[in-house]
């Protein structure tokens, strides 16, 4: 039972985190539309975020990391307040923030086909968003170029970069691992006293 309570307070914790990570999202998103949308949109935000995450966790496996749709939208979502620093800070206009979102975003992949594609992806986002006429936000530029890249990236590269888990490797390929079962249900370091 005690289990069962440890994991439900990180599930809330997680869904905190993420309804925290939407609230700034939202608020920064809609920062340019007065009060009023700024809290509309960080309890937008925060709703939103968390609900994405509630159901990329249930959906999710044992041993798997959270599907790749929620992680693209709470990096663009990350994104958000970067960008409206930047528009307020420096007042640079969409391309120079979408391009610099990018190349963050790229630079997270570690791969250098990655890393090229981030800033050319970004520069094009922005590029698209200033032609369309009128006042870009910095949280728009940064978000749009972010998730852009992300898809794009997904879509182009669809090997895995690298996998957190060895689950389906074959035993000859790791034999340093040596497979060992608790007997009791305390974890520590008591199993290199047995195997000794």
């Amino acid at each position: 039972m005690a289990n069962h309570g440890v994991a439900r307070a990180e599930r809330a914790r997680q869904i905190g985190a993420a309804g925290a990570i939407g609230a700034l999202a939202g608020a920064a998103l809609t920062a340019h539309r007065g009060w009023r949308a700024v809290a509309a949109g960080a309890l937008a935000g925060a709703a939103g975020l968390a609900i994405t995450d509630t159901v990329a966790r249930a959906r999710q496996q044992p041993g798997e990391i959270p599907a790749l749709w929620s992680r693209i939208i709470a990096s663009g979502a990350l994104a958000a307040p970067p960008g409206w620093a930047a528009d307020r800070l420096v007042k640079a206009g969409p391309v120079p923030v979408a391009t610099v979102a990018g190349a963050a975003a790229g630079a997270l992949g570690l791969r250098p086909q990655k890393v090229l594609l981030g800033p050319a992806a970004g520069a094009a986002i922005g590029l698209a968003l200033a032609s369309r006429g009128g006042r870009v936000p910095g949280s728009v530029a940064a978000a749009a170029a972010v998730v852009g890249y992300r898809v794009t990236s997904a879509l182009l590269f669809r090997d895995p970069q690298l996998s957190l888990l060895a689950e389906r490797v074959q035993a000859e390929d790791v034999p340093f691992v040596v497979p060992l079962a608790s007997q009791t249900r305390y974890v520590g370091t008591d199993y290199v006293r047995s195997l000794a």
